[in-house]
């Protein structure tokens, strides 16, 4: 899995390109340095990367199924499993798991006896939107991913991601039903950041050609009201609703939440016992919901008038800003 990922090179700090410029969160220091490097964050392609995951799995024994999983069933206390039920290469499938990780992303099918029910239900965030597309002739930085905050793209984000040999991953990310409130449609606002000679990453992309067609995909933007475990079930990643709702940002979360899940499925067969799958729901929850609910707060103080522009000229002059806002934007993924 590694030889997969060595072609993508460490990161070594992050861009916010706004109304006030770009600030370069990059740490001044060797300290900083060696903290940025032991993070290894790097940009790597999905298929490229679900491709390693796969690759690592096998390695350590897993077997794998392609399935396009369909129904998981309450839990059967006597079969000692639930049900699942999809469709592979070959049509239908069904078997009994003795644990599943529901780790679907977007509108995964979570199994009924852990929808919230009407005790637990209430209002949720907004859900948000993305478009994506990968471009040759890319200019910016190989060592730094860009964000894009400001007036363009407020309360959603954009985004400049690095790839070997000039090629990077562009986009924008914003909520549904934008356009419905005078907002600019996300097809629209994608264009125009990608080729409008005023957009903040213009000077990156004035030579670039995109490479294929861009992508459109939803967002489950957290925090949601979600049951995270129940009887030989737990639920991880975007299917958790673990994404933020400042940056769309899910992966970090998403590994640290299936890692656990993983962890936490062990454990449970093998002490025959569902007392660590509850235990992962609190204490997943504990470790990202704060964070969560913290990106909520900034990107509603972020929509107000001038409020990015202080905020960037606050934090400009502090020394340990370009090593902290560097290892927060590389730990989010």
């Amino acid at each position: 899995a590694e030889e997969a990922l060595a072609p993508y090179a460490s990161l070594a700090g992050a861009l916010i390109a706004g109304d006030e410029g770009v600030l370069d969160l990059a740490p001044g220091g060797p300290l900083g340095r060696r903290l940025i490097r032991a993070m290894d964050g790097r940009v790597v392609p999905r298929e490229v990367f679900d491709a390693a995951l796969v690759e690592a799995a096998t390695r350590s024994g897993a077997a794998s199924l392609q399935l396009h999983a369909r129904d998981v069933g309450p839990w059967d206390r006597e079969a000692g499993g639930r049900q699942v039920r999809g469709h592979g290469p070959d049509g239908p499938v069904a078997f009994l798991a003795g644990a599943v990780v529901l780790a679907g992303g977007y509108g995964c099918r979570i199994a009924a006896d852990l929808n919230p029910d009407a005790a637990t239900a209430g209002a949720e965030p907004p859900r948000g939107i993305a478009r994506r597309g990968y471009f040759d002739g890319v200019t910016s930085p190989a060592d730094r991913i860009v964000f894009t905050l400001d007036d363009w793209v407020l309360p959603g984000y954009g985004w400049v991601f690095p790839l070997p040999g000039g090629r990077a991953n562009v986009g924008v990310g914003t909520l549904v039903g934008r356009d419905d409130d005078g907002g600019e449609h996300l097809r629209d606002l994608y264009d125009r950041f990608v080729h409008d000679p005023a957009s903040p990453v213009a000077h990156w992309l004035a030579g670039a050609t995109p490479a294929g067609r861009a992508r459109t995909w939803p967002l489950d933007l957290g925090p949601r009201r979600r049951r995270l475990a129940g009887p030989g079930a737990v639920v991880a990643g975007e299917a958790a609703g673990f994404v933020g709702p400042l940056t769309g940002a899910g992966i970090a979360f998403a590994l640290d939440s299936g890692e656990a899940a993983g962890r936490a499925v062990v454990a449970a067969r093998g002490s025959g016992s569902d007392d660590p799958l509850h235990w992962y729901a609190r204490e997943t929850s504990r470790a990202i919901l704060p964070w969560l609910r913290t990106e909520g707060l900034v990107q509603r103080w972020l929509a107000g008038p001038g409020h990015l522009g202080a905020l960037t000229r606050a934090v400009r002059p502090w020394p340990v800003t370009g090593t902290a806002g560097a290892a927060l934007l590389l730990n989010l993924g």
